[in-house]
């Protein structure tokens, strides 16, 4: 089967999980026989309206920002190129992921031209929110155990003077049109879309590879390299807020006082985080390892030169490509009640889930883990084999083909 994956970015560029999910399932459709294109998308007209390398299309996508909730329906431009995408490749299923930004809605629209095999992978909340969703109203029915149907003023607030009234009808419609299937990364997420008017044919959660542990050697490498010298915890992903950066700086203001060695390593953007250093006291400060954005390479090492992974997400964080890579090098992992990561992570068992504005309970947690190696070893090790029975890259492959071939 001719398989077109489209997602707004890619590898080694992307800094989102969706990207590396896309890459592996593009991996995992290939092994099994199966032909693919990656459609995506680049911000350089000096690369030219189109860049086509083995297996990949890359179609320019220039727009002012501020129209990008109109230009997620569609554009001209982006309409012109990927029909001819289309037209010489001639698909026999699509699979979308993220589209929200560059190659846009109307991809699905172009597909229905050439097969009925038409997959949505909502990696996010995006087929209904402007942003991320969170706030006191998200926090309280989280805790309640219940999706939160969004009002419209809520995403005039996120989006501003980017707000285009229509969009979300206009999505539905194309969703409609096009006879897309839905899947959901998580039952969070598919609950919250569900409630808000989104039909979800399937949960499917992503899956990964279980790693093969790095030579010691390379490891070593890594912690000279970025003065890793006490036991640390890890952070990956985009230093925001929302993303609990804050609350884990508090957090680790509580492990300082049981072990003043420890660490927090940050894998994410060095000029995001210095405005919450800034906050944190000089002891937090000095505890801190900004690597700042590294390769895939360097950031397998960091999980291995790691003692615990942390997810602390005010937000629904829908299905964190962390949690997975963290259990898959056999790292436990300390994460937040909100979003899709108690659906990997199993709380006692292989990390702990808890709410992270608790932030006493945080550093409890990480302390707890740090101080105790042994059970950090048995709870990674718990990880990793949950990884290999319900979250492997090849269970991921061959429920979306199962998916694919019954429509």
């Amino acid at each position: 089967m001719r398989i077109a994956l489209l997602n707004d970015d890619a590898l080694p560029h992307a800094k989102g999980g969706a990207a590396v999910i896309v890459e592996k399932l593009e991996r995992g459709y290939k092994e099994r026989g199966h032909e693919t294109l990656l459609v995506t998308t680049h911000q350089d007209a000096a690369l030219g309206r189109v860049v086509q390398t083995q297996g990949r299309v890359s179609l320019l996508s220039s727009y002012p920002r501020t129209r990008e909730h109109r230009h997620c329906l569609g554009s001209p431009e982006m309409h012109a190129l990927l029909a001819d995408v289309f037209h010489a490749w001639q698909p026999e299923a699509v699979h979308a992921h993220n589209i929200h930004h560059h190659v846009t809605y109307e991809s699905l629209l172009l597909a229905k031209h050439h097969t009925e095999k038409i997959l949505l992978t909502a990696h996010d909340t995006l087929l209904v929110s402007y942003n991320r969703v969170r706030g006191p109203r998200f926090e309280k029915a989280a805790l309640q155990g219940r999706p939160l149907k969004l009002h419209w003023w809520e995403n005039a607030l996120d989006a501003g003077r980017k707000y285009w009234p229509p969009r979300n009808r206009v999505i539905r419609q194309i969703l409609k049109e096009s006879a897309t299937s839905v899947v959901a990364i998580s039952d969070a997420v598919a609950q919250f879309l569900q409630v808000n008017g989104i039909p979800v044919r399937a949960t499917i959660p992503n899956g990964i590879e279980v790693w093969n542990t790095p030579p010691s050697e390379a490891i070593q490498s890594f912690k000279k390299r970025y003065g890793i010298t006490g036991p640390a915890v890890l952070f990956v992903g985009r230093v925001r807020e929302d993303k609990g950066i804050r609350v884990l700086l508090q957090a680790m203001d509580r492990v300082l006082d049981t072990l003043p060695n420890a660490q927090c390593v940050v894998n994410g953007e060095r000029d995001h985080l210095a405005p919450h250093l800034a906050c944190a006291n000089e002891r937090v400060q000095q505890s801190v390892v900004a690597t700042g954005w590294i390769s895939r390479e360097d950031t397998t090492l960091s999980y291995y030169a790691a003692d615990i992974v942390t997810t602390p997400s005010l937000y629904l964080d829908n299905f964190p490509t962390v949690n997975l890579e963290a259990m898959a090098a056999g790292k436990p992992v300390v994460g937040t009640c909100f979003g899709g990561t108690p659906e990997v992570v199993q709380h006692g068992i292989t990390g702990f889930i808890l709410n992270p504005h608790n932030t006493s309970e945080l550093g409890n947690a990480l302390t707890m883990l740090l101080k105790d190696p042994e059970q950090a070893k048995k709870m990674g090790q718990a990880g990793r084999n949950r990884i290999c029975e319900k979250f492997s890259l090849e269970k991921q492959s061959d429920t979306y083909l199962t998916l694919m071939n019954a429509l």
